[in-house]
């Protein structure tokens, strides 16, 4: 199995070692392309095929890598590497595969190709399951019901009475509206997919909510919002930089 990686990074030095590296790491890698800018980027990955893997560096002399990936609603896996400390939290919420400082040494890069085809084999197993969500989200079916079980008790909840469902300690909970909890045993992002997108959204990594749950909105920054939840959820939820845009449309649907 070929993965094709794309580089994005404006040091063509760094570019080159990067795709040395890559391709030194495991000869089913191979470097599609090297592109150094935003402009350059878009009509490139609107002329082909979605790379498997990206390496970006984030600060690009035309712009911000998140800014691509936003606007292209880009969803691969993606290795940044950037010279500076500060967006680790942004790009972790675009659910990177790792986060790498330069100089990156070889040895750190392969940790992060490895991690890749890890997560790529997880996938690649799911296969099934993605076919499935596809083909119903084809057809404009979503589902009315989900089920949990705990221990030998089986649960069956209408999807309309489900207020948000997050994550924490790796755990996935259903809130509903009458405050009830429920522990689930799909994924966050299984869930994102199986639901009517008109109905639920997907704030930042940690919140998938419903329109019903929101009584109060703030605005927390520039590019964020704060949201109060019902059920008060203890916990802060705001919309994340890179979804905060989208969430904006969501509410004028």
């Amino acid at each position: 199995m070929t993965h094709r990686v794309l580089i994005i990074e404006d040091e063509i030095h760094s570019a080159n070692r990067l795709k040395q590296l890559v391709e030194e790491f495991d000869d089913s890698f191979t470097v599609v392309a090297i592109l150094s800018g935003i402009e350059e980027s878009k009509q490139w990955l609107n002329k082909n095929p979605l790379p498997d893997l990206g390496l970006f560096d984030i600060q690009l002399s035309d712009g911000v890598c998140f800014d691509l990936i936003q606007q292209t609603n880009l969803r691969i896996p993606i290795i940044f590497v950037t010279a500076y400390d500060d967006r680790a939290i942004d790009a972790f919420e675009l659910q990177a595969v790792d986060y790498l400082l330069k100089p990156v040494s070889s040895e750190k890069l392969r940790a992060a190709l490895d991690k890749f085809k890890q997560q790529k084999t997880i996938l690649d197993q799911s296969k099934l399951y993605n076919l499935m969500v596809s083909q119903q989200k084809s057809e404009n079916k979503y589902p009315e019901r989900l089920k949990t079980q705990i221990g030998n008790t089986l649960k069956v909840f209408n999807v309309i009475d489900i207020a948000y469902f997050y994550v924490q300690d790796k755990s996935v909970y259903a809130i509903l509206h009458t405050g009830e909890r429920f522990l689930l045993s799909y994924s966050l992002d299984e869930i994102e997919h199986m639901l009517n997108p008109k109905d639920f959204f997907r704030i930042n990594r940690q919140f998938l909510i419903s329109l019903k749950s929101i009584s109060k909105m703030t605005v927390y920054s520039k590019s964020r919002i704060k949201l109060d939840l019902l059920p008060d959820p203890k916990m802060e939820t705001i919309t994340s930089v890179e979804r905060s845009s989208e969430f904006k449309n969501w509410l004028g649907q």
